[in-house]
C-alpha cells in the first residue's frame, strides 16, 4: 500500500501537523496484514522531522516498523529529516 504524502500538503513540518496527518491515515488505512506501507514524498516540497517523526512513530506502532517503508527521494529535506530521526533513535 502506498501513502502518497503529498495529500497532506507540500509543506510538512509542525508536529500537530502531523498528529493530524497520523489520524486522518488511522481512519483511511486498511492494509493487509502483510502488505508493505509505502511512504512516497513525490509532490512534497519540503518535510520536517516532527512532521515525520508523528507520522512515522503512528504507522510503525500500528503495523510495525519492519512493514513501514520510506520511497526513495532526491529532496533534501526528507533526506535529512530521516538521516535526523535515524541518528535520534541510536
Amino acid at each position: 500500500m502506498k501513502i502518497k504524502l503529498r495529500q497532506y500538503g507540500e509543506i510538512l513540518t509542525s508536529r500537530p501537523a502531523g498528529r493530524e496527518a497520523a489520524l486522518t491515515m488511522r481512519a483511511q488505512l486498511k492494509p493487509d496484514k502483510k502488505e508493505k506501507i509505502e511512504l512516497d514524498f513525490e509532490g512534497v516540497l519540503s518535510v520536517g522531522p516532527s512532521w515525520l517523526d508523528e507520522v512515522l512513530t503512528f504507522l510503525k506502532k500500528e503495523f510495525g516498523s519492519k512493514r513501514i517503508v520510506c520511497l526513495p527521494s532526491s529532496n533534501a529535506s526528507v533526506i535529512k529529516s530521516l538521516e535526523i530521526l535515524e541518528n535520534d533513535s541510536v
